[in-house]
């Protein structure tokens, strides 16, 4: 019988996944399948297949024409992760691991064509890469007696020997599921299971007669409950009362005269703060499952096919075979009304709510399938925590500064920083309206950090809890120590688009701060910037984090110092330079050197304090990976990383018969002579000097990131080396 607890898995050769789109859409969603295995999906390389509230993965045939081919389909809430797919002439196979209490059980879409050889070996290696426990299903072609076929083929005695050396199980529905349009041949079993490690698992399977093709569909119910995605942790899990969250707030310490007593300041308030978020809220009951609102024609032609296609399959009389006309007359209702649907929707945008814009980010956004990841053994991290601790290796080994090549320079360095500090005054103190316009200026849908206060809480903050606040800033500001809970981080790891997603290095690591540490740092930022502007610390040829300037405004400086040379008929020479890992290998006290010359000492020691003894966690959804101290780099998703970012390349050294066209980590040095040999030389003084100063600052030119290129109207050919 099937419950809402019951597992619900979908077999069926479609003969052309995409033409039947929207009947499985209808189906999936009304029957609540929980994992489909479609075969013959004949997906090409650039064939694009989606649907709502599933994860799609593919295996297409090696050959990349549209045949073949399997896919599995799995609700996204449900907690998952993909195994490595099996291609080849014979055998084309998608696998995907889903998890359940106390293992994981590993689903694969197994399609066999019947024109190609099929080996015992095949069959044993495709079954071993699912694991101890696994539900394989598909068309694999084979008959034996054994699973209810009218008689045994080469074919399916070589499965029925795998399956008996193996100790497998099977699970073949008690009709039969191909059924050939030519009258001369006869029905039979070709869709089944093939089973490992779930014998005490009570399931049924049986036939559907709802979806149109030679193959019906099989639903296999089973009494297993799979784990699923919980959803992520909030402060305000459902409707706020934010009238009686400033009454929830307890009272607050006041005494901040040291380090320590600020960092437990620090502590009570977010505390407080989650408390009173937590007791204001209330909890939301998510549903289960999403409506799926079909027209009342359409359900009934839906039911008119199956009762049609019923009748044909017990009578094979052809007077009885106008289900396929019902089945073409439904594809073009189904057609029809997805496209109203898609015309209603577009109608409804606007620019006005932001909802145009939200529904293009929804359109160009990078979708991927998780996908386990290969470790340097090259073995497979597939579960949550493996990754994780594949991540934290990887991400351990990045933020380090590349390895010392000056000795006498680092030296220097740590000598100069060992110096006495000068004397200053001290800075002006932060105003609680200062912080009040701060705060709402934030974006609402800014993710928290590890403590989940977001923007609206803050905004939400009563006029004493922000008096405090403030008075936290303030107290920073005289013991020039950064509270350590703001400098705690959860790292997110988020595909590169067009990158291996089996390699580490194909993510990028998203830091996720306390939205108090940025506060405080954009307060800091608003004091630092005037004096780094009265200073010109920030070289003019630099464009990047900087207000009034922008990408297009540096491109089109490039382009007019081009376009000059090509008028006075010059050799342009233009070297195009990509820092390796900018951000990632920032050498701290190479950056504190040059923060010690420009700011005052008050400063300087606020932001001592806040690179030192900075750590991160990996977060793969609900598993997180031990801790990572962070030895390197301008803190990732900070407000100051940009800015200390621009100190620590201030100093790039320029040419006086070059121009230098920076921005962030990007570097363009032009110049341009009639002689082309005195181009080359000009950018070869400039490259050994930039040489120098990377040596120095411990810095790493991309080789495979950086061109050198020549602009010129002259046919003759100009070859020179930089």
């Amino acid at each position: 019988m099937n419950t809402s607890r019951s597992l619900l898995i979908l077999l069926w050769n479609c003969n052309g996944l995409t033409p039947h789109r929207n009947e499985l859409d209808v189906i999936l969603h009304d029957k609540r399948i929980d994992v489909a295995l479609p075969a013959e999906t004949h997906f090409k390389n650039r064939s694009h297949f989606y649907i709502p509230d599933y994860v799609t993965y593919r295996t297409d045939h090696p050959d990349c024409t549209a045949h073949g081919g399997t896919a599995v389909l799995v609700r996204r809430k449900l907690s998952q992760y993909s195994l490595p797919a099996l291609s080849s002439n014979s055998l084309q196979s998608t696998a995907v691991s889903i998890l359940f209490f106390p293992f994981s059980i590993s689903f694969a879409a197994v399609y066999c064509p019947p024109n190609q050889n099929l080996t015992e070996v095949q069959l044993t290696s495709l079954f071993h890469s699912l694991g101890p426990r696994f539900i394989s299903g598909g068309d694999f072609n084979c008959k034996h007696p054994l699973w209810g076929c009218r008689l045994a083929t080469p074919r399916g005695r070589t499965l029925h020997r795998v399956i008996t050396s193996q100790n497998y199980s099977f699970i073949s529905p008690d009709s039969p599921t191909y059924w050939p349009s030519h009258t001369n041949r006869l029905p039979d079993i070709l869709d089944f299971f093939v089973t490992s490690g779930i014998r005490s698992v009570y399931s049924t399977a049986h036939v559907l007669h709802d979806l149109s093709s030679d193959h019906s569909p099989v639903l296999l119910t089973t009494s297993l409950v799979p784990i699923e995605i919980p959803h992520p942790p909030t402060l305000t899990p459902g409707p706020t009362n934010w009238e009686s969250f400033p009454e929830t707030l307890n009272s607050l310490l006041i005494s901040l005269k040291t380090p320590k007593e600020v960092d437990e300041a620090t502590q009570n308030f977010t505390e407080a703060v989650q408390k009173a978020a937590c007791a204001s809220s209330q909890q939301r009951n998510h549903p289960t499952t999403r409506h799926y609102n079909v027209p009342i024609h359409i359900r009934n032609l839906i039911s008119g096919k199956r009762r049609a296609r019923s009748k044909w399959q017990r009578s094979r009389y052809p007077s009885d075979r106008h289900f396929e006309d019902l089945a073409r007359e439904l594809r073009n209702e189904l057609s029809i009304f997805r496209a109203a649907n898609y015309d209603t929707y577009v109608s409804s945008l606007s620019p006005k709510d932001q909802s145009l814009w939200t529904g293009t980010k929804r359109l160009l956004n990078y979708h991927t399938v998780p996908s386990p990841l290969l470790r340097q053994d090259n073995s497979w991290a597939r579960s949550d925590e493996e990754k994780a601790e594949v991540f934290h290796s990887h991400i351990s080994s990045i933020f380090q500064p590349f390895p010392d090549t000056d000795p006498v320079h680092t030296s220097q360095v740590y000598e100069f920083l060992d110096s006495p500090l000068p004397l200053s005054l001290p800075p002006r103190s932060f105003t609680p309206s200062e912080v009040s316009f701060i705060i709402s200026r934030l974006p609402n849908r800014k993710s928290p950090g590890y403590d989940l206060i977001t923007a609206p809480i803050l905004k939400h903050l009563p006029r004493r809890a922000l008096v405090f606040l403030t008075y936290i800033f303030n107290a920073v500001l005289r013991t020039t120590h950064f509270p350590l809970i703001w400098k705690f981080a959860y790292i997110k790891m988020i595909p590169k688009p067009k990158k291996l997603p089996t390699e580490s290095s194909s993510y990028r690591p998203i830091s996720l701060l306390p939205l108090l540490s940025k506060v405080l740092e954009k307060l800091l930022l608003k004091r630092l910037s005037p004096l780094l502007e009265s200073q010109n610390i920030i070289p003019t040829h630099q464009f990047g984090f900087r207000p009034n300037h922008s990408t297009l405004q540096q491109c089109l400086r490039i382009v007019d110092l081009i376009s000059s040379a090509l008028e006075k008929k010059e050799y342009c020479g233009g070297v195009f330079l990509d820092v390796a890992q900018a951000f990632d290998r920032v050498w701290h006290p190479g950056l504190l050197f040059k923060l010690k010359k420009i700011l005052p000492n008050t400063y300087y020691l606020i932001l001592q304090s806040y690179l030192r003894d900075r750590y991160s966690v990996i977060s793969q959804r609900d598993k997180i990976s031990e801790y990572i101290p962070i030895k390197a780099s301008v803190p990732q998703g900070s407000v100051l990383g940009p800015l200390l970012y621009l100190i620590y390349i201030s100093d790039i050294p320029t040419y006086p018969t070059t121009h230098m066209a920076t921005f962030a980590d990007d570097i363009c040095i032009l110049t341009s002579h009639p002689d082309p040999l005195s181009v080359s030389e000009s950018l070869q003084d400039h490259l050994d000097n930039l040489h120098s100063w990377c040596k120095r600052w411990r810095i790493r030119i991309n080789q495979s990131k950086s061109v050198h290129l020549t602009f010129t109207l002259r046919r003759q050919s100009s070859s020179y080396y930089v």
